[in-house]
C-alpha cells in the first residue's frame, strides 16, 4: 500500500501545525493527561514559536530560501525533504537550515528540520533495505514512499532510539546483547494482516508531545540483538492508539518575564514512550527481525545528516559568545587580558566550527545511488560533545557572580526597590534593566534548569562519545604515518662522530 499524497497541502503553515496537534495523542505530563498540547502552557510557547517559523516559509523574504516545488504534485515543499543530487541542493539545504537555527538561537536540537536527513539516509540505502524479503510488504519501497509523503505533507518527526534505562549491566558496550529484554525492549508481539503488534518502551524522543510521527529504530549500541523480536524500525504517527508519551517537568514552566527567554520559548521536551500492543501497518515497516542493512549504513561513507545539527551547533556558539562578550562591556571588564583570552578561546571555537562545516561542504560527493553527501563529519559531532561544555564553562567565568543575582522583572517595576536597583545594579553605560535582562539570557544559557538540559542533551545527542570516539580510531586511516615511523625504526642508528 502507498501512502497518499493526493491530499497533501506542502510546506507547513503556523496554523496547520497547531491544529494537527489537536489529535487525543496520549501525552502525559506530571501525573496528568494533557487535553490539549498547543493550549497547555508547558508547551503553548514552544508551539507557538514553531508555527511562527513556519509561517515564515510561504513568506516573500523566505519563500524561494526554504521551499522547492514539487515536480509531482506541484506543492511547494520544504528543503528539509529535498534529495540532494548536486551540490547546489546542498547548498539550498543548509541555507534552510540556517534559517531554522537563526530564527531559534540554534537552541532547537530537535527542530523540524532534523528528522528529515534520517529519512533521507534511510532513502539513500532503500535497496539494502529492500533485499531483506518479508512476504507483506517490501521495506525499501515502504521507505521512498514514507519519504515522498513526509515531504508533500511536510511532517515534524522525532525519533526514539534507545532501550529504557533498567539495567544494562548485561549488555558489554559494543557487544552483542545476550538476554531478551521482551517486557522491557520493544519488540514484536505477533503478525497480523494489517501490520504488527509492538509492546514495551523507548527513550529518550525529544519533542515526542510537539510531533506529527516518530520514528523508532535502534542505536548504534543497541543495534546487535540476539532476539530478532526486538530488531525493527518504523514511523507512525503521534496519536496512534496504545501508545504513551510519559514527559518530563517542564525547564521553565511557570516563570513569566524576561527571566526565562529561551526556556520558555524552545523548551521542546523531552518523553518515554510506552507501547501497548500498538498496530503499526506494513507500509510503515523499514526493518524488521534483520539489523544488517542499518549495520551496515554504520560503516558507509555517506553522510546526509548534516546541516540541522551542524547549523544548529554554530549558531549556538555564535550566541554563547556574543552574550559573553557584551557582558564583558556591561561590566567593564571586556580590556581585562583573561577576560579577552577567554572571549578569544569561544571565538575560536566559533571560527573553527565554521571552517569544519565550510570544509565538509567542500569535499561533498556524489554517492552510487546519486545523492550528494557532505564530507566526513564525525570527528565534528564527538568535538562539539566536549567543547559545548568549555562554552558554557567560559561564559559562566565571564559573567562572575552576577549570572547568579539579578533582580526580576516584578522588582523592575516596584518603586519602593527601583531606586536602588538604579545605584547598585547597573553596569558600564548601561541601566539595570539592560544589564539584567542580558545576565538573565546568559542564566538561561548557562545556568537553569533550561541550560543544563541543553548541556546534557549536546553531550549525548550524537550517541556515545566514548563509543564514538572508538569507532573513530577503528576507521581511522594512519597507514601511511605508520608505516613511515616503523621504517624510520627498523634502521640502523648512524654513527657517532
Amino acid at each position: 500500500m502507498v501512502l497518499d499524497v493526493s491530499t497533501a497541502a506542502g510546506a507547513m503553515t503556523g496554523d496547520r501545525y497547531i491544529e494537527s496537534l489537536r489529535d487525543n495523542r496520549e501525552v502525559w505530563l506530571d501525573g496528568e493527561r494533557v487535553p490539549s498540547v498547543p493550549d497547555h502552557p508547558a508547551f503553548r510557547g514552544m508551539v507557538n514559536e514553531l508555527a511562527r517559523i513556519y509561517d515564515l516559509q510561504d513568506s516573500d523574504e523566505f519563500r524561494d530560501q526554504m521551499t522547492f516545488v514539487s515536480p509531482e504534485t506541484g506543492n511547494r515543499c520544504s528543503y528539509s525533504w529535498l534529495l540532494p543530487r548536486s551540490s547546489e541542493d546542498l547548498k539550498l539545504k543548509r541555507r534552510n537550515s540556517e534559517i531554522w537555527n537563526e530564527q531559534s538561537w540554534g537552541q532547537l536540537g530537535r527542530s523540524p528540520d532534523i528528522l528529515a536527513p534520517h529519512i533521507t539516509a534511510l532513502y539513500a540505502i532503500r535497496d539494502s533495505l529492500g533485499s531483506v524479503k518479508h512476504p507483506r510488504c517490501a521495506f525499501g519501497e515502504n521507505i521512498a514512499n514514507y519519504h515522498r509523503y513526509c515531504q508533500e505533507n511536510d511532517l515534524f518527526l522525532t525519533h526514539a532510539l534507545g532501550d529504557p534505562q533498567v539495567d544494562r549491566s548485561q549488555q558489554p558496550q559494543n557487544e552483542q546483547r545476550n538476554i531478551i529484554e521482551e517486557e522491557l525492549a520493544l519488540h514484536v508481539v505477533e503478525e497480523t494482516s494489517e501490520g504488527v503488534i509492538i509492546t514495551g518502551a523507548k527513550q529518550l524522543a525529544t519533542a515526542a508531545p510537539i510531533s506529527n510521527e516518530c520514528y523508532v529504530s535502534l542505536s548504534a549500541t543497541f543495534l546487535r540483538r540476539s532476539d530478532p523480536k526486538c530488531v525493527l524500525a518504523f514511523s507512525i504517527p503521534t496519536n496512534s492508539p496504545g501508545m504513551k508519551i510519559l514527559c518530563r517537568e517542564p525547564v521553565s514552566y511557570g516563570y513569566g518575564g524576561f527571566g526565562h527567554p529561551l526556556g520558555l520559548n524552545y523548551d521542546e521536551q523531552d518523553a518515554m514512550l510506552f507501547f501497548e500492543e500498538v498496530l503499526v501497518p506494513w507500509d510503515r515497516i523499514f526493518m524488521l527481525y534483520d539489523s544488517s542493512p542499518l549495520l551496515a549504513q554504520l560503516t558507509r561513507r555517506a553522510y546526509f545528516q548534516g546541516w540541522p545539527n551542524l547549523v544548529r551547533i554554530h549558531h549556538r556558539m555564535q550566541l554563547m559568545t556574543a552574550v559573553a562578550t557584551l557582558i564583558a562591556e556591561a561590566i567593564g571588564v571586556i580590556e581585562y587580558r583573561e577576560v579577552s583570552a577567554k572571549l578569544g578561546e569561544m571565538a575560536t571555537c566559533t571560527e573553527m566550527w565554521r571552517h569544519s562545516m565550510d570544509g565538509i561542504e567542500h569535499n561533498a560527493f556524489l554517492t552510487d545511488d546519486g545523492l550528494m553527501s557532505l564530507g566526513d563529519m564525525n570527528a565534528m559531532n564527538i568535538f562539539f560533545s566536549q567543547m559545548s561544555s568549555r562554552m558554557v564553562e567560559l561564559l559562566r567565568e565571564i559573567a562572575g557572580s552576577g549570572i547568579i543575582m539579578q533582580p526580576s522583572e516584578k522588582d523592575l517595576a516596584n518603586p519602593d526597590l527601583r531606586g536602588y536597583l538604579d545605584k547598585y545594579m547597573r553596569g558600564k553605560g548601561v541601566d539595570v534593566e539592560y544589564k539584567s535582562r542580558l545576565f538573565r539570557l546568559a542564566h538561561d544559557l548557562a545556568v537553569s534548569s533550561f541550560g543544563m538540559r541543553q548541556e546534557i542533551y549536546e553531550y549525548w545527542h550524537g550517541g556515545d562519545p566514548n563509543r564514538n570516539r572508538i569507532n573513530l580510531l577503528r576507521n581511522y586511516d594512519q597507514d601511511g604515518v605508520t608505516e613511515r615511523i616503523k621504517d624510520m625504526l627498523s634502521r640502523p642508528l648512524a654513527n657517532e662522530g
